[in-house]
């Protein structure tokens, strides 16, 4: 059973923290902002829809590696027999943790390098609180959220139970 403490330890002071320092480190690429003064705008702003893309496809590659990281998780977990190898099964169960922290490390990177890029063509320099409303910004926080309440709520309370 999931309880509040799992939720506000695994779920909520990850996404608040993540969510924070995303917020400083993309005010820190704000005193970046100078527009390549010899980009013209045509091209700075194909630079930028080129960027954009780039963290939707990120995204969608995030979400297909976790869900089929989730289901091969739950499909050893929901096939295991009584009589099977508990020491294997707790092999393939940790490994898959492993693989959802490092998917997640490598998405928030991607996003990350991607927004940086960005904010270096923008022209004009944003309010912190604007960062609040773009949907990196969500990714990231929720994807950080999302690996540690898997890893520590699901998979180390599995392997505890075995």
């Amino acid at each position: 059973m999931i309880t509040f403490c799992n939720i506000l330890f695994f779920v909520i002071i990850p996404f608040l923290v993540s969510a924070i320092l995303f917020i400083f480190l993309m005010l820190c690429f704000k005193k970046k902002i100078n527009g390549r003064p010899n980009l013209k705008d045509e091209l700075r702003s194909s630079q930028i829809e080129y960027h954009n893309n780039a963290i939707y496809k990120a995204f969608e590659f995030y979400i297909k590696m976790m869900l089929a990281l989730l289901g091969g998780i739950s499909f050893i977990l929901l096939t295991k027999q009584d009589n099977s190898n508990n020491e294997n099964i707790n092999i393939l169960i940790q490994c898959g943790g492993i693989f959802i922290f490092c998917i997640t490390l490598l998405f928030c990177m991607l996003v990350i390098g991607h927004q940086k890029a960005k904010i270096e063509r923008w022209t004009k320099k944003f309010k912190w609180h604007e960062i609040i409303w773009w949907n990196e910004l969500w990714f990231v926080s929720m994807s950080i959220a999302l690996a540690i309440f898997v890893y520590f709520s699901v998979i180390k309370k599995h392997l505890l139970i075995i």
